[in-house]
This record gives structure tokens, C-alpha cells and sequence, in this order.
């Protein structure tokens, strides 16, 4: 059955794709790569660069990891406009950070989500708006559970064509619900779905998928 349950590597450019040609929204991709509940930061930034390289906008995307990021925009306030530098943190899986100008809507405290019928703690978050791109930031290491994550904060999410979730699985119970269109990216990061090409060191490259027959 392992063909069948290897899903297919979708990069951020193929994904990207897929989902401006789609006509309408929600079109939910997940960064599967940096997934907080698989031990990866939940801070790469390799999806939001490539987002905003392509200058989409209509774009929710959450949450990163960012405790300092939180913390300079609290004490900033609501509205305030001012330059971050956000993500990539945590080392070569997290990307680079991204210098980015934005504008404060939203900080809370004690924010939350639920995952399943369970409230899941967020700590502290903060709504950042970069051009036209709507950013969930919060203190709390986590991934992305439910559309609560970023309604909390105030935004509309049925006013969004595009929706990114750092999360491998569990995003699916709360998002597709909401969703025209799920698109699963093999984004770069600390746990990659692309097995084949992980550059393990201190093991034998004598498995599937990188080789077809391991028994062989």
C-alpha cells in the first residue's frame, strides 16, 4: 500500500499555482513542513516569502512563533506602523527572517483555539497586516488547529481567497469544512513530507522512497 499512502510533494511554487487559478476562495494550503505539533519552530518563513514575492494579497497566514515579534507590537499598540523583522529564528529550517513593514490590527491576550472539542492555548497573538497579506503571530509554540486561530483576532476569513496553515494533518477537521480547495505543500523545513531527499548523516540510504526496492 505504500504508493497509495505516499502523498504527492507539491513544492510552494506548484502550490502557489494550483491556488491562483483557482477562481474562488478559501483555498487552504498548509506549510506541512513546519508543523509545531512534528517538533519543527512553527517560525520558517520560506511560504510567506514566496507569497509576498508574488505580490498576492486576500492572504491569512498563521501561526508563526514569535514571541519578540509579539511583544515589540503589543507595546507598539493597535495601529501603529513599524518595521519587523519576523521569523527564521530558529536555524537554517526556519529560513531567513523577513524584514517587513506592517501595521498592527489586533493584539490579544490569552488567545486560544480549539481542537476538536478541546480549547488549545495560544498565549499571546497579535493580527499584523503586510501588504494585503493578514499575519498571526503568537507566544505560544503551536500549530494551526481551527479558523479560530485568526477569527479571534478579527479576521473575516470568508473574505480571504487564500488561507495558510502551518500544520501537517490536523488543520483538516477545522479548515476543510471552510475550504473550496486544500492544497498540502511540501514546503522546505524540519519535517519535510519529501522523504526521498532528506540528507540523513548517520544512516544508510537503503530506504523507500529514496530507493524503489530496499530489500532488493
Amino acid at each position: 500500500m505504500r504508493h497509495q499512502l505516499l502523498a504527492e510533494n507539491i513544492t510552494i511554487d506548484q502550490a502557489l499555482d494550483l491556488a491562483e487559478a483557482e477562481v474562488a476562495g478559501p483555498v487552504v494550503l498548509a506549510d506541512m513542513s513546519d508543523n509545531a505539533g512534528g517538533g519543527a519552530p512553527s517560525d520558517s518563513t520560506f511560504l510567506l516569502e514566496a507569497i509576498l514575492g508574488r505580490g498576492m494579497t486576500s492572504v491569512a497566514i498563521g501561526v508563526f512563533w514569535d514571541p519578540g515579534t509579539v511583544r515589540i507590537c503589543q507595546e507598539a499598540g493597535v495601529g501603529a506602523k513599524l518595521a519587523v523583522r519576523l521569523g527564521g529564528k530558529c536555524g537554517p529550517m526556519s529560513g531567513k527572517p523577513l524584514d517587513l513593514m506592517v501595521t498592527v490590527r489586533a493584539c490579544m491576550l490569552n488567545a486560544q483555539q480549539m481542537f476538536g472539542t478541546l480549547p488549545t492555548p495560544m498565549g499571546e497573538a497579535v493580527w499584523l497586516e503586510c501588504e494585503g497579506v493578514d499575519i498571526v503571530v503568537n507566544t505560544v509554540r503551536t500549530q494551526t488547529f481551527h479558523p479560530q486561530a485568526f477569527e479571534q483576532l478579527g479576521i473575516n476569513l470568508s473574505e480571504r481567497k487564500y488561507i495558510c496553515v502551518k500544520s501537517s494533518n490536523h488543520y483538516q477537521a477545522g479548515f476543510n469544512p471552510i475550504a473550496k480547495k486544500v492544497i498540502p505543500i511540501a514546503t522546505p523545513g524540519a519535517i519535510t513530507p519529501d522523504f526521498a531527499n532528506i540528507p540523513y548523516q548517520n544512516r544508510q540510504p537503503d530506504y523507500w522512497p529514496k530507493v524503489e526496492d530496499p530489500f532488493a
